[in-house]
């Protein structure tokens, strides 16, 4: 790993000796991959991220109320456009970052997959359609097998997950980023639900914010992103 930020010191220079700061709003879904990269970023330019997570909508009306951030990452691509619209940003401010799965998290013998939910009475949990991209994937997943049981809807996909560890519901849609120590998680065909692309914007622009994006595009963030249950952008 020490080689892995050696490298990393080359390919991202560093902007100065005196610690700086970068505020994110990052979409609960893609918290756990930032956190991750979070330490070898800091190693490798001297800049510390800020996260502050929640739903995709909750952060963009945080931003359109005048919240502090530099960077936001949103789980669909309709907030950035507003964003970057309701802002008057250029239009290079906005990017994809990544491509969101959706998966089945079950804890109970009697389901196998998806389809089984069509005959499932009881509670499924996942986020919020209103606020979450996650939720509303799920939303489509529950309504095209034709689901009659109870949703229990949870703020966002991070909060789907501690609902589901505390046993409020035997299944849960969550995002893939956020699965991680379940024993039985059943990844989703993509043909399911529509496509979950992930944009960044940039509502200032600096040189700590220029840092982060070439971070973003080395293979070592890379990695880091498709580890967490991502797909890249330019993945088919």
């Amino acid at each position: 790993m020490v080689a892995v930020y050696r490298l990393l010191l080359l390919l991202v220079p560093c902007l100065g000796l005196a610690q700086e700061q970068l505020n994110i709003a990052v979409t609960a879904s893609f918290k756990p991959v930032l956190e991750a990269l979070a330490d070898p970023f800091t190693e490798s330019t001297n800049i510390q991220l800020s996260l502050s997570s929640a739903s995709t909508g909750v952060l963009f009306q945080q931003i359109i109320s005048g919240a502090p951030f530099d960077v936001f990452f949103a789980a669909d691509v309709e907030r950035p456009r507003l964003l970057v619209d309701r802002l008057q940003l250029p239009a290079n401010a906005r990017r994809d970052y990544a491509m969101g799965q959706l998966v089945l998290v079950i804890n109970n013998t009697a389901l196998s997959g998806i389809a089984d939910l069509k005959d499932y009475s009881r509670r499924v949990i996942h986020a919020n359609p209103a606020h979450a991209p996650y939720g509303l994937a799920a939303q489509q997943v529950l309504d095209r097998v034709g689901f009659r049981g109870e949703r229990v809807l949870a703020n966002n996909v991070t909060q789907a997950r501690q609902y589901l560890s505390l046993g409020l519901a035997d299944v849960g849609l969550i995002a893939a980023s956020v699965a991680q120590g379940f024993d039985d998680v059943v990844e989703l065909d993509r043909t399911e639900y529509d496509a979950i692309r992930q944009q960044l914007v940039i509502v200032k622009p600096s040189n700590r914010v220029d840092a982060l994006i070439r971070f973003l595009d080395t293979p070592f963030a890379k990695d880091i992103i498709q580890q967490q249950g991502y797909r890249l952008p330019e993945s088919p």
